[in-house]
């Protein structure tokens, strides 16, 4: 009977033990797994820091991460959406994050039917002349 005692204490002592050791396992990953604050994520999330990492080289690409936190600070595009192109843009090549961003940025905001209308890049006529243009407008059809 004195055997079976102890081992029924042993085994209430190791019960005790292990909850205990979970409690304290569980106290310190808790706070650790919890998820952080979106603003705190956003105040991070910046344009400098999207011109950075996707190496915008013209004034066009950096006008373009500008305005792209412009939207998302108005709530025209939501930020797991921007958050979530942009780490998938950082698994390209670092010549191709930029345009892959863009890319996969206005794919998905016209799926999801969201109204992007980006500043447009200044592009160069199509055709070019001899002529200035005034001459060539006296010769235009109305």
């Amino acid at each position: 009977m004195h055997l079976c005692l102890s081992k029924n204490v042993l085994s209430k002592t190791m019960v005790v033990r292990w909850l205990f050791c979970l409690g304290l396992v569980l106290g310190f990953a808790a706070p650790c797994l919890a998820q952080g604050n979106t603003a705190d994520i956003d105040k991070q999330f910046t344009a400098d820091l999207l011109k950075m990492m996707l190496f915008a080289k013209t004034a066009e690409e950096r006008q373009y991460c500008d305005y792209v936190i412009q939207k998302r600070d108005d709530g025209t595009i939501p930020a797991r959406i921007l958050y979530g192109v942009y780490q998938k843009a950082m698994t390209k090549d670092r010549n191709l994050r930029f345009i892959y961003f863009k890319t996969a940025l206005e794919i998905i905001c016209k799926r999801e039917g969201i109204v992007f209308n980006p500043t447009p890049v200044g592009t160069a006529p199509a055709t070019s002349s001899f002529f200035p243009p005034a001459f060539s407008r006296l010769f235009q059809r109305n």
